[in-house]
């Protein structure tokens, strides 16, 4: 379980970290702004406390399928939440409405992105475990 735990973390945490880079990136490119070295700090603090709850959950052994659903909902709410709060601590923005708009876009590319990652790696691993299934037991 804490070996679990742990891997998922620091996948979560690279995975989180990538997309709000390219976030970022693409955010910057837009808009003109400039900005500080600061922001690569609070981005790995930012990404330290989104992927605490992300690899937590996925620790978590749900067998509903509604109950998954709903720990999901939650779970996507809190990350939005802590983005918004970090946003509003390291005075990147105020909270607007149209904050809380492109903060909302964000955090769905970067959900989606963690996601799909996840699901590959996750993919590869079952793939690389039945070859090797295979190859013991039908020789």
């Amino acid at each position: 379980m804490i070996k679990e735990f742990f891997s998922s973390f620091l996948r979560y945490f690279v995975n989180i970290n990538t997309a709000v880079l390219i976030t970022l990136a693409v955010y910057l490119t837009f808009t003109g702004k400039q900005t500080d070295s600061s922001i690569l700090w609070e981005i790995l603090f930012s990404g330290l406390i989104t992927a605490l709850p992300s690899a937590a959950l996925v620790c978590l052994d749900i067998k509903s399928g509604k109950v998954q659903f709903l720990l999901w909902l939650l779970h996507f709410l809190l990350i939005f939440g802590i983005a918004l709060l970090m946003l509003h601590l390291f005075g990147l923005c105020a909270i607007t409405m149209k904050s809380v708009f492109i903060t909302f876009l964000a955090v769905v590319f970067i959900y989606l992105f963690t996601s799909y990652l996840h699901y590959l790696m996750d993919k590869s691993h079952v793939a690389l475990m039945n070859e090797k299934l295979r190859k013991r037991y039908f020789k």
